[in-house]
């Protein structure tokens, strides 16, 4: 698999902060995330104002792309960790991935892609997207990320695994989001010794997501988790009749 690594552009970035408005008022923020890792300046007004509003017209988006790209973007803000990330992050992410995800890719049902993009943007964190068999990417949110690469690599290989199985098991398996991040947890956590998020931690997905479940069948097991989860939600709503 081949790693590229690059900041995002003025209106990359700023096509990022709008689907990242989009999808906090949508569900983001129902699972308690708040906007101060998706954005520059969380406690700039302005910023605040944008993300106050759960519906952005016209006026609105103009109003708020030119005081970003005026105030706010700079391409040498997000090139500061370039090094780090193209001589260690990337080469020691893909001798990882080659030796502990690789091997499980036939019993979880899925594919490597051919090529992983690392683009650069503000805040702290990271997401994942993937349009296409061949073709996937990390929008590392580094802006105000610590100067720590291990912190960096095992972000990374959190996001890769959630872009591993988002299409072939979690959308295939409707898996709510605490309970796809619980899931990703417990995978890192095992191969990598990755941080445990605490706000996700859930006894209901650990009794299915279980070391051996994971490296036998984890389509299995989370078909099986979400049926007796539903099950439970039926029973759950018949009795508070």
């Amino acid at each position: 698999m081949k790693i590229s690594v690059r900041p995002m552009t003025l209106e990359e970035v700023w096509e990022f902060v709008l689907d990242i408005h989009h999808s906090f008022h949508t569900h983001l923020k129902h699972f308690g995330y708040t906007i101060n890792s998706f954005v520059p300046k969380p406690k700039h007004p302005i910023i605040q104002e944008m993300f106050a509003k759960e519906a952005l017209n016209d006026a609105d988006i103009n109003k708020y792309y030119n005081f970003f790209k005026n105030e706010i973007y700079d391409v040498t803000h997000l090139t500061k960790y370039q090094e780090t990330l193209t001589s260690y992050i990337a080469p020691t992410m893909d001798r990882c991935i080659n030796e502990k995800l690789v091997p499980l890719l036939k019993s979880w049902n899925t594919t490597m892609p051919q090529e992983l993009e690392i683009l650069c943007t503000y805040g702290a964190g990271a997401s994942y997207s993937r349009k296409s068999d061949d073709k996937a990417k990390i929008i590392f949110r580094m802006s105000r990320y610590p100067d720590d690469k291990e912190a960096m690599l095992n972000t990374m290989l959190h996001e890769f695994i959630h872009l591993l199985i988002e299409d072939s098991i979690i959308q295939k398996y409707n898996v709510p989001q605490n309970f796809k991040e619980r899931i990703v947890d417990i995978i890192g956590t095992e191969f990598f010794g990755k941080h445990i998020q605490e706000r996700f931690i859930n006894p209901f997905v650990d009794k299915y997501i279980t070391p051996e479940n994971i490296k036998k069948d984890l389509p299995c097991s989370i078909a099986k988790m979400m049926a007796d989860y539903l099950t439970l939600q039926t029973i759950n709503q018949a009795n508070k009749r």
